[in-house]
């Protein structure tokens, strides 16, 4: 029997500031092994409420780097299985060098006791290294270093699942080691904070057409837009993704 396709929904493809009005980070795999996020920002449980994903589902969340607008929205995780749907399932969180410290402090710091006095079902924290990789509910997660704020813990994120492939830039500007990251996959979704002013931290669309040739994916597609690349009006070579787009590998 052939395998049921992998389903891609966007909780979240915007930046920092809620440009253009669009919900912070958070990407939804679906797959005939289990649940799991791409990143999620402060706004992701809004997200799941509104294209209809059920929270308590969700095996595992992956963070890409320790901004709020990509991790942010776990301790409304936590608060939303503790209270709403008194989830018993365990959590996996993969994320970089200290995840649990931040998570737990946010938690904390939200809603005094939350964690504390322990959550009602288990969660397993697990660190993003470079030199390993993951094997969580048959998707293999591997990790490369990216250059975003000074931060030594920032990575892109490859998910192989089956026979295919997601990679993820998270944030970043432009570094060598995209090009491995997207090697041989089916959807690299790279973030485009700008149009063709390269700022530091980010990718502008310019930089992504002239490297294309090295970035070896199938399908590219643009997340994490500024202002500038949101008014864009004239055709792009790469699709912009919108919150609640659902794509299928």
């Amino acid at each position: 029997m052939a395998d049921k396709p992998i389903k891609l929904r966007c909780l979240g493809t915007g930046d920092a500031f809620g440009s253009g009005g669009r919900l912070q980070s958070c990407y939804h795999l679906k797959y005939c092994g289990g649940q799991l996020l791409l990143d999620c920002g402060c706004s992701s449980l809004i997200g799941m409420r509104q294209w209809g994903i059920n929270p308590v589902e969700i095996d595992t969340v992956i963070i890409s780097h320790l901004h709020g607008d990509h991790f942010g929205g776990v301790p409304y995780l936590f608060l939303e299985g503790k209270y709403v749907s008194q989830r018993t399932r365990p959590l996996t969180i993969i994320g970089p060098p200290g995840l649990q410290q931040r998570v737990e402090k946010v938690a904390e710091a939200f809603y005094p006791g939350l964690v504390r006095n322990r959550l009602p079902f288990p969660v397993e924290y697990r660190q993003l290294n470079p030199q390993q990789s993951e094997l969580v509910n048959s998707a293999t997660i591997k990790c490369f270093r990216v250059e975003h704020g000074g931060s030594k813990h920032a990575y892109g994120v490859r998910v192989e699942i089956q026979d295919k492939v997601v990679s993820y830039t998270g944030d970043t500007e432009w570094t060598d080691n995209l090009i491995p990251l997207s090697q041989g996959s089916d959807l690299l979704i790279a973030e485009c904070f700008a149009y063709d002013q390269p700022i530091p931290s980010h990718l502008d669309y310019q930089t992504l057409l002239k490297q294309r040739n090295k970035l070896a994916s199938k399908w590219i597609v643009l997340t994490h837009m500024g202002p500038e690349m949101l008014t864009q009006r004239q055709p792009l070579e790469f699709e912009m993704l919108s919150d609640g787009d659902l794509l299928e590998l």
